[in-house]
């Protein structure tokens, strides 16, 4: 093979890679049938009670289960993912429930999180946690912030709480149970609930 067709090659390669998974996605949120639940993950129910609403950001947001949850709770929310089937029913549902969302069309390793820029942040169902994530979020978050993930695509036992040593670890489980993705099956699921320090005061 020439030099320029494994150029060619190396170039086409990730975008057919990109196209696949919107194609896979925009299947998955249109079936008839679907194979997650559609109401908010109770990890992010509880998470959030008694904490005051701010900006949030759901990563994978897919048709919006949690963005318009959050959004209702008076949440600043914008939601990303790559499908736009996804996207487009996560504007209508949140229009059907009078909550105002933003949501973007993008991939995540596409979307600038930005230094102290979100109270909260959401990665569920989305991908395991992988080495830096812990650094990368931290930064995101502002002081008193949280990381709430959920997945049943687990790795490693405990593997992701080394991500997150300089958080505050409100929760964390590594369960067998039914999990919001073939809810009909008993997995093994993960999850975290991870808080950034609160702002030093003056002194301290």
């Amino acid at each position: 093979m020439s030099r320029s067709a494994v150029l060619a090659l190396a170039f086409i390669a990730p975008a057919l890679a990109q196209q696949n998974a919107r194609d896979y996605w925009d299947r998955v949120y249109t079936a008839p049938k679907p194979i997650f639940v559609e109401h908010p993950t109770d990890l992010l129910a509880g998470a959030i009670q008694g904490r005051a609403p701010g900006k949030a950001l759901d990563i994978g947001m897919g048709q919006g289960r949690n963005s318009v949850f959050l959004a209702s709770k008076g949440w600043d929310v914008t939601g990303i993912d790559p499908s736009d089937a996804g996207v487009r029913i996560a504007r209508e549902q949140a229009e059907k429930a009078g909550a105002k969302i933003r949501a973007l069309v993008a991939r995540e390793e596409d979307f600038p999180l930005g230094d102290s820029q979100w109270d909260l942040i959401v990665l569920t169902y989305v991908r395991r946690i992988a080495p830096g994530d812990g650094e990368k979020f931290w930064r995101a978050l502002r002081p008193s912030g949280i990381f709430v993930y959920e997945n049943n695509n687990a790795g490693p036992r405990n593997e992701i709480l080394r991500e997150f040593l300089r958080f505050r670890i409100v929760r964390f489980e590594d369960v067998d149970a039914r999990s919001d993705w073939h809810p009909d099956k008993l997995q093994r699921v993960e999850r975290l609930v991870a808080q950034k320090a609160p702002a030093q005061k003056d002194g301290a």
